[in-house]
């Protein structure tokens, strides 16, 4: 995620640019199978992530910047959510591209996170969102 919001300039996470294995170099299960559904032991694909890859590159406690961003994101997920339910009109442009944007944040779930893939990015299009909501409501009561 880092690009094709609606309404935000493209920011392009810098994983995308470190991790040349791309996907793979946080989606490859490296412990033993714990059960038959777990993935090979070695070189499986999986959606479960091992926090020592995390802490290659994020040195100090990745837990620790996970807790900074979600409740963030969370609680503009949940804002944009509200206005998105009470707009009137859902053909409208602002509505839409609101909507498209939440729908990439809370479509990029992991670890039960939204944006867990480019935080700073995920925040700035819910912001947008709510932003332009907010505002085309302000407007109609003009």
């Amino acid at each position: 995620m880092g690009a094709g919001g609606s309404g935000v300039k493209p920011m392009p996470t810098k994983h995308s640019q470190i991790m040349t294995k791309k996907c793979i170099e946080c989606h490859s299960y490296t412990g033993k199978a714990e059960v038959d559904n777990t993935p090979a032991e070695k070189g499986g694909h999986t959606f479960k992530l091992d926090d020592r890859v995390c802490a290659k590159c994020h040195h100090h406690d990745p837990k620790g910047m996970v807790a900074q961003w979600k409740p963030v994101i969370d609680e503009l997920s949940k804002q944009l959510e509200k206005l998105l339910e009470e707009y009137p009109d859902k053909k409208a442009r602002v509505y839409l591209d609101a909507k498209r944007n939440y729908g990439m944040v809370v479509g990029d779930k992991g670890l039960n996170i939204y944006g867990v893939h480019n935080p700073q990015y995920a925040e700035t299009l819910l912001r947008n969102g709510i932003s332009a909501l907010t505002e085309a409501i302000w407007e109609k009561k003009e």
